[in-house]
């Protein structure tokens, strides 16, 4: 019975090690200053230089596979990071709208409510606006550094960007434009979650499977199994 325990243990930690790397991580603001790329080209070229030694040094598939490994897996990274901060945006965008247009409705100005707003908002856009109010302290104009925010925080906040550019430069009615902003957030926000919900009974069977099948077999078949061998011995 060594063995089935033994199994059932390193079944046991690799589930627990899954769940762990699976586990919801709260929401978090990007850094505001950008990450360079020198430490990621670094990685893949020690890795592409590992898979050319092990290539010809043990066997060339198994040189070819770390190699691929190695070139798609920054890819993949920098796919879901990107995934990532495009839902923080998704989520924290009704909530920069609503303050913005209860701060416009105030009697603050679009520069002053963009500061304001910024400052109370722990998320991406808010990041955002805290940096597009700090360029224009530095001289830039408003409209200028809002245009900036869609390449930095991500095209979600464009329609926001828009209208307060609109307001800024033209004049035209910020709380209108922002009350149909929200409305129209919120509804993406809502079919994002409703899409999340239609796939989690998907995301849940996985891990059911892994969980539930080995411990079935360690349960039922793997005694009977053991006995069956020591039966043969004797």
């Amino acid at each position: 019975m060594t063995l089935p325990l033994a199994l059932g243990l390193l079944w046991a930690g690799v589930v627990v090690l899954w769940g762990w790397r699976k586990r919801p991580r709260q929401v978090r603001s990007p850094s505001p200053v950008p990450k360079r790329a020198g430490s990621s080209t670094t990685a893949t070229a020690f890795g592409l230089a590992a898979a050319i030694v092990v290539a010809v040094a043990v066997h060339p598939v198994v040189g070819i596979a770390i190699g691929l490994l190695v070139w798609i897996a920054p890819h993949r990274r920098r796919a879901r990071q990107e995934r990532r901060q495009q839902a923080e945006v998704l989520e924290e965008l009704p909530e920069a709208v609503d303050l913005l247009r209860l701060a416009i409705s105030s009697g603050l100005n679009v520069h002053l409510a963009v500061a304001a707003v910024g400052e109370r908002l722990c998320g991406p856009v808010g990041l955002g606006l805290v940096g597009a109010s700090w360029r224009v302290r530095t001289g830039m104009r408003l409209a200028d550094a809002l245009e900036t925010l869609p390449d930095s925080v991500g095209e979600p906040v464009r329609p926001l960007v828009r209208v307060l550019v609109d307001g800024d430069r033209y004049g035209t009615d910020l709380e209108t434009a922002l009350e149909q902003l929200a409305a129209d957030s919120r509804l993406v926000r809502r079919r994002r979650a409703e899409e999340n919900a239609r796939r989690l009974p998907l995301r849940l069977l996985f891990p059911l499977v892994i969980c539930i099948l080995p411990a079935f077999i360690l349960l039922t078949l793997a005694p009977v199994l053991a006995e069956t061998l020591a039966a043969f011995r004797q």
